[in-house]
């Protein structure tokens, strides 16, 4: 019986000691590939069973925890941290965080990770700093934690990201219509306003320096005018910060024009600036600027491409040196580590399309005939105000007639000279249209036509007047010139006439002049 109770003891010992959680495994979630986590267990946990657990100091980070809470001993600690709210935990770890990466002599983490998790980790409360990011759109990321009593714990990482949006604005000149949205088209020459809409961290309060960089680029096509406004947007109040940002214009090795810029400035150092607004998680950074469509544009539906993206501040410990005119890019400074980069969104594309108008002159029988001059006009719209408006000047010397980068809209060809020996052809007034499939990224050229003024299409098989070419982005057609009616010539019918009517005349004249004489001898 001595011998069966103390199996039946030993076998309960066992069993009981079995419940104990020895050791954790901790698996981070929705990190981004590639990330590194540190583990650092600021306090050793010990599980008594029965969900009784008990918190020691670790004393690697003892000095830290006296420093970082301003208490003496480990009871004070614990009542101190079980007392924080949500923000006071993030501000908490910061500090903590901090004072481990700044420690001297350098504090080693207790754990690293691989592939994202910590296998058969010590009972204990952790501070989990991402100490790698794992691509350039990631951010460096804390959490605290516990595994007392836990076999398995998860943790979502929360991935914290600027973003950025470009709208260029659609105008139809003939219809004065106008949205903001990721694609338009243009005429040569026009001016095509934009704008970008940047937001910043949600946690940006727990930044201390706040690099943040708006990097636009633009294909040949397009010419940055140089008139970038940059603004801090707080609901519907903006203030203008164009001059502490840092603005560096990009020009094409092709065409030698403007293609785009970079404005970089310091968040946190523009916020000590100004006393006029205050920057928070919830501002927005606007930019409005525009550039002009020039003789470089390609048509159809490659279309003119802009994009826009931001580099921003990923590591919150960064410190930056306290002057407006340094934006204080991470990776860029005397002591900063070359594997200390600034975090970069994705790129927001837009497109600008545009369209050639071919004409070809030929006469009655399909020949190209010369001698003719054209100018195009396009209906104008303005604010209630309608009137045809010349597109260029007129084009002369040529029997097929270019009009290169049209857009949207309803024009009027006027043939301004005509070619001798043929009579003027009746202005062609048609409508060029565009549509695009705005689900795509970016937006789609899907369709060209024309269309005439009762707004039936003149661009099908059954009526080819216009010969639309999506791919080449061109409308096509001809335009026929006829002889004019034969008009008397000199020695001919009228003439002959004339001479007919003469003799008819003279010979009456003869007879009335004979008949005279024979009343006057019969007397």
């Amino acid at each position: 019986m001595k011998k069966a109770f103390s199996i039946l003891l030993a076998l309960a010992l066992i069993l009981s000691l079995s419940s104990f959680v020895m050791a954790a495994n901790i698996t981070i979630k929705d990190g981004a590939a590639g990330s590194e986590y540190a583990a650092y267990r600021i306090l050793n946990a010990t599980d008594g069973g029965e969900g009784k657990f008990a918190y020691t100091l670790n004393d690697k980070y003892a000095d830290i925890l006296y420093a970082v809470t301003g208490k003496s001993d480990l009871a004070d600690i614990i009542e101190y941290i079980s007392a924080l709210d949500s923000d006071g935990v993030r501000a908490f770890s910061d500090a903590t965080y901090k004072a481990i990466i700044e420690a001297d002599p350098a504090l080693d983490a207790d754990y690293t990770s691989v592939d994202g998790t910590f296998a058969n980790v010590e009972q204990g409360y952790y501070l989990i700093a991402e100490s790698k990011v794992g691509d350039m759109t990631d951010t460096f990321s804390l959490v605290m934690l516990t595994t007392a009593g836990k076999e398995n714990v998860t943790i979502k990482s929360k991935e914290d990201k600027p973003t950025v949006q470009k709208q260029v604005m659609e105008k139809n000149d003939s219809t004065d219509f106008e949205v903001w949205g990721d694609s338009a088209d243009y005429d040569f020459n026009d001016t095509i306003p934009y704008t970008i809409t940047g937001r910043i961290s949600n946690k940006y309060d727990n930044y201390r320096s706040y690099y943040y960089s708006i990097n636009d680029s633009m294909e040949d096509g397009l010419t940055f005018n140089r008139d970038a406004k940059i603004y801090v947007a707080n609901g519907d109040e903006m203030y203008e910060v164009t001059e502490y940002f840092k603005l560096t214009v990009t020009t094409s090795e092709n065409t030698g024009y403007a293609n785009g810029f970079t404005a970089e400035c310091n968040l946190k150092e523009l916020d000590e600036e100004c006393d006029e607004f205050v920057i928070t998680s919830d501002s927005l950074i606007l930019v409005e600027y525009s550039v002009t469509l020039n003789e470089h544009a390609i048509a159809g539906p490659e279309g003119n491409k802009n994009t826009v993206y931001l580099e921003y501040e990923n590591d919150p410990y960064n410190e930056g040196d306290g002057d407006i005119n340094t934006p204080d890019k991470p990776g860029e400074g005397e002591d900063d580590d070359d594997d200390d980069k600034p975090g970069q969104t994705e790129g927001d594309t837009n497109i600008v399309f545009t369209y050639d108008l071919v004409l070809n002159k030929v006469d009655k029988d399909g020949n190209a005939l010369e001698g003719a001059g054209f100018t195009l006009f396009k209906w104008i719209n303005n604010d209630g105000q309608e009137y045809w408006e010349r597109v260029g000047e007129e084009i002369t010397g040529v029997t097929t007639f270019y009009y290169e980068s049209i857009d949207n809209g309803k024009y009027k060809l006027v043939e301004t000279k005509v070619p001798e020996g043929y009579n003027r052809c009746e202005d062609l007034i048609f409508e060029v249209v565009g549509d695009y499939d705005t689900t795509k990224d970016p937006v789609e050229l899907t369709r060209l036509y024309v269309v005439n003024e009762d707004g039936e299409d003149i661009s099908t098989e059954e009526n080819t007047l216009f010969i639309a070419n999506l791919e080449m982005g061109t409308v096509t057609t001809n335009i026929v010139n006829h002889t004019g009616a034969e008009l008397p010539e000199t020695g001919g019918m009228g003439t002959t006439m004339i001479y007919i009517a003469g003799a008819v005349l003279l010979v009456g004249a003869i007879v009335l002049l004979v008949a005279k004489k024979r009343m006057n001898s019969a007397e």
